[in-house]
């Protein structure tokens, strides 16, 4: 517990001066609270509410805040990535490189992506939990909201629901003093994004016409969703 809160010493210090910061308390033994995000640091999970955005057309982003580019994302919230980050950071994700002051890309388009460096992250799983329209608490992994469409000459186009699998938590950077999650309000990336806290190790994350989401299995627009980020412990990530 000493290790833990001389982390959480570090993590305030470190993210304290940026507007909307908010810093952990205890409310039960392992379990804290960053307004409405929950950290339990023996489950290594941080779990926060979101609502579902869209459930049909096509998508770069699983998770955005509801001032980022909603337009293209299955879910929206009201938190803060960075606060959402120092919650990672507290668990032993590794995060963003400190003193890193990268300019991030002007675009995020095909020539970008076919060039776009290999991204590394610690693997986590995300899990999406809410109520069907009979009142029952349903849960699922958010990789099989989407899909993967593809078009080959003369057939018809087809999808591949997404793999069922980990995540990369990637952590986004600074950028002048400002964190460039918090600026972009991406939390997470179906294509590679490298502002984004989480990025996709799948196929096709390279390719900005080819992700979709999954009408079929996505609650109505507007259903609260809770999101668990789930980190894999140290070991097995490595």
């Amino acid at each position: 517990m000493r290790i833990f809160v001389t982390l959480i010493t570090f993590a305030t210090a470190l993210l304290a001066q940026t507007p909307g910061f908010q810093a952990p308390k205890e409310v039960a033994p392992g379990i804290f609270e960053l307004g409405a995000i929950r950290l339990d640091k023996n489950a290594l999970t941080v779990t926060f509410p979101t609502k579902v955005n869209m459930v049909d057309g096509l998508i770069e982003y699983t998770i955005v805040t509801t001032k980022g580019p909603t337009h293209e994302s299955v879910l929206a919230t009201e938190v803060s990535p960075q606060n959402v980050h120092m919650a990672m950071l507290l668990l032993g994700a590794k995060g963003m490189a400190i003193g890193k002051d990268a300019p991030p890309p002007e675009r995020i388009d095909a020539e970008y992506l076919a060039k776009a460096p290999k991204l590394e992250g610690d693997r986590i799983f995300l899990t999406c939990k809410w109520k069907d329209a009979e009142g029952k608490e349903q849960t699922a992994p958010l990789e099989r909201w989407l899909v993967r469409r593809s078009e080959v000459a003369k057939k018809k186009p087809t999808e591949i629901t997404a793999e069922d699998g980990p995540w990369l938590y990637t952590g986004s950077f600074l950028h002048e003093g400002r964190f460039n999650a918090e600026v972009q309000g991406v939390f997470g990336a179906v294509v590679t994004f490298p502002g984004a806290l989480i990025n996709n190790p799948r196929k096709g994350s390279n390719d900005d016409h080819m992700w979709f989401a999954k009408t079929a299995v996505i609650p109505p627009v507007g259903t609260p969703v809770e999101l668990t980020i789930k980190l894999e412990p140290a070991k097995a990530n490595k």
